[in-house]
């Protein structure tokens, strides 16, 4: 592949970092070692008290394609943002401080994206979760090789993508600079779900691509626990992320497709159950009382009941959980969780998109 021109990189690989020395170096190397060398990676550390930076800058002194940047206290949608308006390529990918890249990635994203004139190249990914019990077995989040003729062909056949948990996150996906600068995308602290920059690439992408296979991997580390603050982040990210998913639909007038909407309102319920099971479920901090009122607020919402009442989740126990979220009964709800639970912690069939 072509060498490295400083004016003119091929891809401009985004980076957030904090707190990362354990992996950082080597999502660095997987770059470092790429097929596709004509690429720069901005790094913009976030206020990294570990030895982050230090690896870091110890690494571009080496390599002149790293390009760092400290900015102390910034979220990572800001740190992105930074990244992103320092970014010189054609395209821009988005790179994980705890992930890592197969050899021949940016060659076979840009080689998709150059051969079909795509504004969006989408590649799979692998997700392992590492908790205090260990490390989990991997998700991976990939599909077959596709070109979608038209803007309403992708349109239509997102569900399948969505349904997956490939299509939401930023990593293993190639997006067209011009694309992104023309329509205004950007890292937006917009809501809380952490998805809203592919979002806005998703409204108005004329020409998508999907490289079959994956590309990419993730093994994320999973921390505290789940008391009231954490329970609430994540039923507000929830309902966030929804309200986007069905704007979207909206936007691309599909709110009517059947395929479609019974994908978004299952997805809910699962997520649903999941925020319930960190209410009521194994290892929780929460009191009985507290968890009920909790539980009750969030099965008796018109969102939450039309969800129920058309949805087809994956996960057997989720489903176990449909009566009594119809019969809005808080406490059969926490009482038949809490026993699922026991049985099988991680009742929900969750998309890997929650994590990645």
């Amino acid at each position: 592949m072509s060498h490295y021109t400083p004016t003119a990189p091929t891809v401009s690989v985004l980076m957030a970092s904090l707190d990362a020395e354990k992996t950082v170096r080597r999502c660095v190397e997987s770059l470092q070692g790429q097929t596709l060398a004509n690429f720069e990676l901005v790094v913009v550390d976030a206020g990294s008290t570990d030895g982050t930076l230090r690896q870091l800058d110890a690494l571009a002194e080496r390599d002149m394609r790293v390009l760092v940047t400290r900015a102390d206290g910034c979220t990572r949608a800001e740190a992105l943002g930074l990244a992103l308006d320092r970014a010189r390529g054609r395209y821009l990918l988005v790179m994980d401080d705890d992930g890592w890249a197969d050899r021949t990635m940016l060659a076979d994203l840009v080689g998709r994206a150059e051969g079909a004139s795509l504004d969006l190249v989408i590649g799979g990914f692998s997700l392992a979760m590492v908790t205090r019990e260990g490390r989990a077995p991997e998700t991976v989040a990939s599909a077959e090789d596709e070109v979608f003729a038209t803007q309403h062909d992708f349109r239509s056949a997102a569900w399948r993508l969505f349904a997956d948990g490939q299509l939401l996150p930023t990593c293993a996906k190639l997006f067209s600079l011009a694309f992104v600068e023309e329509h205004g995308v950007a890292f937006s602290e917009q809501g809380r779900y952490g998805h809203a920059f592919v979002l806005g690439c998703l409204r108005d992408a004329e020409r998508v691509g999907v490289l079959g296979g994956c590309c990419y991997h993730v093994a994320r580390r999973l921390s505290g626990t789940l008391g009231g603050p954490v329970v609430q982040r994540g039923y507000r990210r929830l309902e966030d992320e929804h309200s986007a998913l069905l704007d979207l639909y909206r936007h691309w007038g599909l709110e009517g497709d059947a395929a479609s909407m019974e994908m978004l309102q299952s997805r809910y319920v699962e997520q649903l159950a999941g925020c319930i099971e960190a209410v009521c479920g194994r290892g929780s901090r929460v009191p009985s009382g507290e968890q009920r009122r909790i539980v009750s607020e969030m099965i008796d919402t018109d969102r939450a009941q039309v969800a129920a009442s058309v949805a087809h989740p994956r996960s057997t126990a989720v489903r176990a959980l449909m009566a009594p979220i119809r019969a809005r009964n808080a406490a059969l709800v926490c009482v038949q969780t809490r026993l699922l639970s026991l049985l099988h912690p991680g009742i929900a069939d969750v998309t890997p998109d929650l994590f990645a």
